[in-house]
């Protein structure tokens, strides 16, 4: 029972609560209070919450569009957050309405993505006369060029030839940052391209959200050694080559978003940098010693205490990309310290073929395409201090890198913000102490040890992960595990939540699937046994069985996936493939209990839970009730390709002939076929067919439909079919826009989902709110004559 705010029993005297104590039943005036004391407290709550609804900080949601009033200020709807910022900054931006500082600032306000504002009337190319010659306006001079100061040699002049020195200035064509000269453009100007022209201002956003990994082992792929260097040479002996995706996937690396400073008064110091926005990293801007290149700003390099074990003093830098290397401080000759690195984006597809350029003793050459490093050293004792033996006859890597890459939301595993481990488990003041299990981070734990003897445990269990580093997990290594079902399964006496630390994103690599039982079937625990998987990343580990899903078995009341990753592969490879789709869950009926009198004696009904979550095919037999929200289940098909035989969700049993469980949605983009017994829910993006057998029952709304063949329930304000067409930026997984609806998708499934936003997973964000908003409020701050331009960067 929660500790009411006013607690007018505790304050009577003794004698009272000895006498109602002693009362038939007892507990008579302790119940009479308890219900006085549940008003006292809310009106306590009420009166201390009149004076947070003062400030636009702390002031209820409600009270927004009163504040706002009191400034004049037109209503908004969306997330809260942006609205508490748009009514803050009114002011602010009103004083500087017209300023480039202050459109940035409002752009940022209102949708909560990064912004750069650029005025296009001064890439207008434009002619000198040539009795009053400009040269300081105009073009680099064709002859003479060494005559002018280093600084200015590569820089931009308006009408000028473009310098083609230097690649990293070049990187800047049709970007945000773009400073060269065009010739007018006179088109429409609302068709999402850019247009230069003399009203145009354009308002570029960064939409997708970048996530930094702080730190793992990257995937040594080789130690090479590359011969001794002729004398004179800088060349590199020995190189080291790194995959930073411990997968081994292809990987899109991202820099982080540096917000401008502010000055005393709030008001922006200066507009967004080229090198400070989370785009996909430049590769031309990666070089060291290039006029325009600019490694400090995307690469940064720190070190560690290398005989401290588990590693320590791992800090995040700004940098979106960032290694740490290994140091002795004891070894006054360590090889490694005080190495000047040098760096270099070049492309390693085929590295094993060698370099357009050789590589360079302590240069770092990173394919920000790929997610590949190389490292040029020195000698034999320099690759022997970054590399060690694996314990079965190769090697890896003994540096540690962190990484940014990049998602349209928070749906699937990421390293975010998460609140603290929870110490109490069940409803809110009726529930019962945690035990914790760190893992990982500074207690050296491992996850194998942390499933020791849940069968024993008195407490629900609390397992948290205190790294993003790779943690294997063999379930038949386990103390307490249960053996009698024909394949190990976790024994649970009590609840257990699994999750990663807030800001980490663990890989648990699973070395055969996961199964999970309770310790007596029979027991009446098993009605709130629950688990719980938070923030993790579940992939295959070696040996794992040949097409077995991630999670074979779930008699337990409850099974929650919270932003989780269940990887079902179906990535890009780097020869442009695509790999095969594998299973994530397969439950069948009868939960898995060999014992005829256990399987009786199982008496909830399982509910799976996925919620923001991306998950491969799903196959659950009817014995159980799922509820999909704010996830993404892929069976490797988008939604111009044909899936008459890839089903994302159906029954485990018979996947093309028998019905899966029933199904729940709210907000959900499948790609592949549904068939489940029954639907309802709002916000589904089906790209190929949904068949429900139960059509009769149940209510389906806001929802895309692919029109081929589906077998329907009631539908409210859906869409279907060719006339309502479906695009996405991208459709696999290791992609950076995977599954965000694109411009070219039907205006309804953009803005006419639940809530009036877009349809799908990521309907949660309010997109189609952030950029209403924003062109409301810029018809009111534009000046006059100015045509803004919304333009989308990712």
């Amino acid at each position: 029972m929660s500790t009411p705010r006013v607690p007018l029993y505790q304050r009577l005297p003794e004698i009272y609560r000895i006498r109602d104590a002693e009362q038939r039943p007892p507990g008579q005036l302790r119940a009479y209070l308890a219900a006085v004391e549940d008003a006292f407290s809310a009106l306590h709550e009420n009166i201390e919450a009149l004076y947070d609804d003062f400030f636009i900080d702390s002031c209820a949601p409600w009270v927004i569009p009163y504040l706002a009033d009191l400034l004049g200020s037109s209503h908004l709807a969306g997330e809260v957050r942006t609205l508490r910022a748009d009514v803050a900054d009114t002011i602010a931006l009103r004083r500087r309405k017209g300023t480039l500082g202050a459109i940035e600032r409002l752009a940022a306000d209102l949708s909560g993505w990064p912004c750069r504002a650029v005025e296009l009337f001064p890439n207008l190319a434009w002619s000198q006369h040539l009795n009053h010659q400009r040269p300081d306006a105009g073009g680099l001079p064709p002859y003479g060029e060494a005559m002018l100061p280093a600084a200015d040699r590569f820089t931009p002049r308006r009408g000028g030839c473009v310098p083609i020195r230097d690649p990293a200035a070049l990187s800047l064509l049709a970007t945000p940052f773009d400073p060269y000269a065009y010739t007018p453009d006179c088109k429409r100007a609302d068709d999402g391209a850019r247009h230069i022209n003399l009203p145009n201002l354009a308002i570029w956003l960064w939409r997708l959200a970048p996530y930094r990994v702080p730190a793992l082992r990257p995937l040594l792929k080789g130690a090479v050694a590359l011969g001794a260097a002729p004398p004179g040479s800088d060349a590199a002996a020995f190189a080291l080559r790194l995959d930073l995706d411990p997968l081994d996937r292809p990987l899109r690396l991202f820099n982080t978003y540096r917000r401008p400073p502010l000055d005393a008064s709030g008001a922006t110091q200066t507009l967004t940098a080229a090198d400070a926005v989370p785009g996909p990293l430049p590769p031309a801007r990666l070089n060291s010693g290039a006029a325009d290149g600019r490694p400090q700003d995307y690469i940064g390099i720190d070190t560690f205490d290398a005989t401290q074990a588990p590693p320590r003093g791992l800090d995040l830098g700004d940098n979106g990309l960032q290694f740490y290397l290994p140091v002795d401080p004891n070894d006054a000759l360590d090889p490694i310290a005080g190495i000047d690195w040098r760096f270099r984006g070049d492309n390693l597809c085929a590295w094993e073929s060698g370099l357009r350029r050789p590589l360079a003793a302590h240069e770092i050459v990173v394919d920000p395409t790929l997610g590949r490093v190389l490292i040029g050293l020195a000698s034999a004792a320099e690759s022997g201090a970054l590399s060690e033996p694996d314990g079965v006859g190769g090697l890896r890597a003994r540096l540690y890198c962190g990484y940014t890459y990049a998602a349209p939301g928070a749906v699937g595993a990421h390293p975010q913000s998460r609140a603290a481990a929870p110490t109490q488990f069940g409803d809110s003041g009726a529930g019962e102490p945690t035990l914790l299990r760190t893992v990982g981070g500074d207690s050296g734990n491992t996850l194998q040890a942390a499933f020791d003897n849940l069968d024993t445990a008195a407490l629900p269990v609390v397992i948290e992960i205190g790294d993003s580093f790779e943690h294997p997990l063999d379930l038949a290594a386990v103390a307490g595990v249960h053996l009698a079902d024909g394949a190990p399964a976790l024994a649970l006496n009590r609840s257990l939540i699994v999750r990663a630390a807030s800001g980490q994103r663990p890989l648990i690599r699973l070395m055969q699937p996961l199964r999970l039982r309770p310790l007596d079937a029979g027991a009446g625990s098993v009605a709130g046994l629950t688990v719980r998987l938070e923030g993790l990343y579940l992939s295959r580990g070696a040996g794992f069985p040949a097409g077995a899903a991630l999670i074979a078995r779930a008699a337990v009341a409850r099974l929650e996936c919270l932003s989780c990753t269940l990887d079902a592969q179906g990535h890009s490879q780097r020869d442009g493939s695509r790999a095969p789709t594998l299973p994530s869950i397969n439950l069948a009926d009868g939960y898995g209990f060999a014992d005829a009198g256990e399987a009786d004696a199982f008496a909830p009904t399982p509910d799976v839970l996925l919620s923001h979550s991306l998950s491969g095919p799903l196959g659950i037999d009817p014995g159980y009730r799922v509820t999909l929200a704010a996830s993404i289940v892929d069976a490797g098909r988008g939604p111009d390709e044909d899936a008459s035989g890839d089903f994302a969700y159906s029954a485990a049993s018979a996947p093309a002939s028998g019905w899966g469980a029933a199904l729940a949605i709210d907000g959900v983009t499948v790609f592949g076929r549904v068939r489940a017994r029954a639907g309802l829910g709002s916000g589904g993006v089906f790209c190929h067919r949904l068949e429900l057998w139960d059509n009769q029952h149940g209510c389906l709304r806001f929802c895309r439909f692919s029109g081929d063949g589906d077998r329907l329930p009631a539908h409210h304000a859906c869409v279907s079919g060719a006339g309502a067409r479906l695009a996405f930026t991208a459709i696999r997984v290791n992609e950076p826009g995977y599954a965000q609806l694109a411009a070219g998708s039907d205006w309804r499934i953009r803005t006419r989902g639940p809530g009036d936003d877009e349809m799908g997973a990521y309907g949660f964000l309010l997109n189609a709110h952030r950029t209403t908003n924003l062109g409301i409020r810029l018809r009111e701050f534009m000046p006059v004559g100015v045509r803004p331009l919304l333009l989308y960067v990712t």
